[in-house]
């Protein structure tokens, strides 16, 4: 996967590919830094106590909402619809 000419780390992708296929949807993208390969995610989709139990190498759950990578710190960031 690539945003903006910038290859997305292998953790990022598996914990996209992780919510991607929970039902999550990416509204938005963008590189934060250039030099660093920073990347930011924000998906929109329902919580599920399974978001609780995602363990991905360099992954770090930074809070309720928020996901980091411990390689290029890139971020994301979930948003929970109500039903």
């Amino acid at each position: 996967m690539q945003i903006d000419k910038i290859k997305v780390c292998n953790p990022i992708e598996s914990l996209l590919n992780i919510l991607l296929k929970k039902g999550f949807v990416i509204i938005e993208s963008k590189v934060s830094d250039f030099h660093f390969h920073e990347l930011y995610f924000k998906l929109q989709g329902n919580y599920t106590d399974e978001l609780e139990q995602i363990n991905i190498d360099k992954i770090k759950k930074i809070d309720h909402n928020n996901f980091s990578c411990t390689c290029h710190w890139s971020i994301v960031e979930l948003e929970f619809v109500k039903d």
